[in-house]
């Protein structure tokens, strides 16, 4: 099964923080997206159509343009499982560990 969340970042609002729990994609759907990915010096303008491909345990900071813009994030689900004191290791680790993906698909 496949979650897809859709938002609607007002141009008026500040920056939001998302903390990526899991593998996902953010896609722009309408307008522009100004991303930010802690841990990388870049800052990144995504238009519609364009697409970022996020590793578990990423900060990012999300912004729109003047106007509404919208974008979605897709996740595949995970099988159910307890987390142990390994796991949180790993995470606390792990995300420095993966940089994001950036892809240049249109659709």
């Amino acid at each position: 099964m496949r979650e897809i969340r859709t938002f609607e970042l007002d141009g008026r609002e500040a920056a939001a923080r998302w903390v990526i729990d899991r593998p996902q994609t953010l896609r722009v759907t309408r307008g522009q997206i100004w991303l930010t990915i802690e841990g990388q010096t870049d800052d990144h303008w995504l238009g519609a159509g364009d697409l970022v491909e996020l590793p578990p345990y990423t900060t990012i900071w999300v912004s729109g343009n003047r106007e509404a813009s919208w974008f979605s994030l897709a996740s595949t689900s995970a099988p159910v499982r307890t987390r142990g004191p390994g796991d949180m290791m790993r995470a606390w680790f792990g995300r420095r560990a993966q940089p994001a993906r950036l892809a240049a698909i249109k659709t």
